[in-house]
């Protein structure tokens, strides 16, 4: 059956900005160069380059701008991109226009060409002045449907009107927020959207389950045209579908390029996934299974002295209200409970 996917595809690595969320959006200098070297020979479309318009107590990536762009991409050779939240825009006190704009200080149509919006599904009545502003700044913009996963078939329909009202978007994409969808749920979703929308349509996995890649592959054979990855699956939580598990499936690698990959995910990222320990675990399934958001399973790991099943106790803790959205509050109860 893999011989049946359509060419066309492009492949978008957001290691930079995903894998952020365990380095505080640091890496070191030789990890970037050595990224931007590797990207060159792979059969990727776009790169993201971080996030943009976060708080400077971030690292280097967390706050691009094109300044940056030009210094840390000089020499890449494809395409890059920056996310900014939606959140952020809607929180502030001032107009949209002037909320964009701010977030968005220091970045230029140019070295970065796309702007990627990250938007909780059911907040897209707003989004639609956001994606416009952008849009007439002369970005291309891209919008992630976030948390989608947990919508049913109304919030669906109710998601697909909206977005059907937005005529500056170029791809629409639907994120596995929570790492909880099975294939047939990931075909459901970008053929309906595929078959309602003028905009390209992109997948964003997660790994909770052990589905990313697979999951990957079925949203291309629904429709979608755009897939992300990450080196070693680096990401928030269990992390994403890995880069050098993807491309050679969907990129057709020779044995050159797909050595390269390997030597560079060797290299720079085994040593942090043993660091940091991003991957499918049976704390990660239940969180994605019972839609917690995925930062109380990765902060309740960090120093390695609770187990999964502990993990999973102090988890079935949490309201239904209390797990979709992180707070450090219900992090620090959760920590101080003691489990029987």
């Amino acid at each position: 059956m893999l011989s049946t996917i359509p060419d066309g595809v492009n492949l978008l690595d957001c290691t930079l900005r995903d894998g952020g969320y365990y380095t505080g959006w640091d890496f070191p200098p030789g990890l970037v160069s050595d990224y931007v070297a590797t990207i060159n020979v792979l059969p990727v479309r776009m790169v993201e380059l971080g996030l943009a318009g976060k708080p400077g107590s971030r690292g280097y990536f967390a706050s691009m701008t094109s300044s940056k762009a030009e210094q840390v991409a000089a020499d890449l050779l494809v395409e890059a991109c920056v996310m900014i939240d939606a959140k952020d825009v809607l929180a502030s006190e001032l107009p949209i226009p002037l909320a964009v704009a701010h977030l968005t200080e220091g970045i230029l149509p140019g070295r970065l060409t796309t702007i990627r919006v990250a938007a909780h599904y059911s907040k897209l009545a707003a989004c639609r002045y956001i994606c416009a502003e952008l849009s007439q700044r002369g970005f291309r913009v891209f919008l992630n449907l976030m948390q989608i996963d947990a919508a049913n078939a109304a919030e669906v329909e109710a998601c697909l009107k909206e977005l059907e009202r937005i005529d500056s978007l170029d791809v629409v994409y639907i994120a596995d927020s929570f790492g909880s969808m099975k294939p047939s749920r990931v075909q459901e979703l970008i053929g309906r959207f595929a078959g309602r929308l003028k905009s390209e349509i992109g997948f964003h996995g997660h790994d909770n389950c052990g589905y990313a890649l697979i999951n990957s592959v079925a949203a291309v054979m629904a429709g979608a045209t755009w897939i992300d990855c990450t080196m070693g699956g680096m990401g928030r939580g269990a992390g994403n579908a890995a880069s050098e598990q993807l491309l050679p499936v969907l990129g057709r690698l020779d044995t050159s390029e797909e050595q390269a990959l390997l030597g560079h995910v060797l290299h720079h990222f085994d040593p942090l996934r043993k660091r940091y320990g991003w991957g499918s675990s049976a704390a990660y399934q239940f969180a994605g299974l019972t839609f917690i958001h995925p930062s109380y399973v990765q902060k309740l790991r960090e120093d390695g002295s609770l187990s999964d099943a502990a993990i999973i106790d102090r988890l079935s803790n949490l309201g239904a209200d209390e797990r979709v959205s992180f707070a450090e509050e219900n992090l620090s109860q959760l920590m101080a409970q003691k489990i029987a």
